[in-house]
């Protein structure tokens, strides 16, 4: 796991009423994409990727994601004054208006913790993760990033993870400048992404290593509302 974490700007997106996720992800890519990197160096933007998601995961009735758009500041510093920061970012707010509904689209910059560096290559997959209403967020992601992800790295062979992230979503997100002008509803707690390689362990092996997970996060994790999908990362942005 990193020892310092870096800083992740996480932007879950959900698409107006009126689009198809094809043309949500067509607008997105072929005309919002471009406005991002003309501004790159005026909002010192280091690293900016989209997640197109290919295929949902369910739970059954989830208010699905259309997309990701996770951006870095900690490369070069802005290039732009106070005033061209300003208009860059209302500019890609009034396109943002166009194509996402920002009033379904979680948004916050918080920590990423690696706690396994491997190859990540193909769709990755990516788990909006949700607490349990019984338990404050700080002690969820304390459980979260001490014991159910570690706990699962333990296991490659039931679960298969290659390249594993928890980004962790701040105790004071719905504050942010970025939430409060866009309207955004409450985040999850964080998000879980991972690669995934092939499992080696018998079906009854798995049924009792997950069945034990399971228990333990039974007072933290709701499972009912953490969106899961598969997304295909598409780079835009690397300075």
């Amino acid at each position: 796991m990193s020892r310092v974490p870096r800083q992740r700007l996480v932007f879950l997106l959900r698409r107006v009423p009126h689009l198809t996720r094809e043309q949500f992800q067509d607008y997105w890519w072929n005309s919002h994409r471009l406005l991002v990197r003309e501004r790159a160096e005026i909002l010192g933007i280091s690293k900016y990727q989209q997640c197109h998601t290919v295929q949902d995961l369910g739970p059954d009735g989830a208010d699905e994601i259309d997309g990701i758009a996770e951006l870095w500041f900690d490369g070069p510093p802005a290039t732009g004054t106070r005033e061209q920061i300003a208009k860059a970012g209302n500019e890609l707010l009034e396109d943002e208006r166009t194509f996402i509904d920002l009033s379904r689209s979680p948004i916050w910059i918080g920590p990423e913790y690696v706690l396994q560096d491997r190859s990540h290559d193909g769709l990755r997959l990516t788990g909006a993760v949700m607490r349990r209403s019984t338990v404050s967020r700080e002690e969820f992601q304390k459980y979260w990033l001490g014991h159910h992800g570690p706990t699962a790295l333990a296991h490659p062979d039931v679960y298969g993870l290659g390249h594993y992230v928890q980004v962790h979503t701040p105790l004071d997100a719905e504050s942010h400048p970025l939430s409060v002008s866009r309207g955004a509803p409450e985040p999850p707690d964080g998000i879980a992404e991972a690669w995934l390689t092939a499992t080696t362990a018998s079906a009854d092996h798995v049924e009792a290593v997950r069945a034990s997970l399971r228990s333990d996060d039974a007072p933290y994790f709701d499972y009912d509302r953490t969106v899961r999908f598969m997304s295909n990362i598409r780079v835009v942005v690397d300075r």
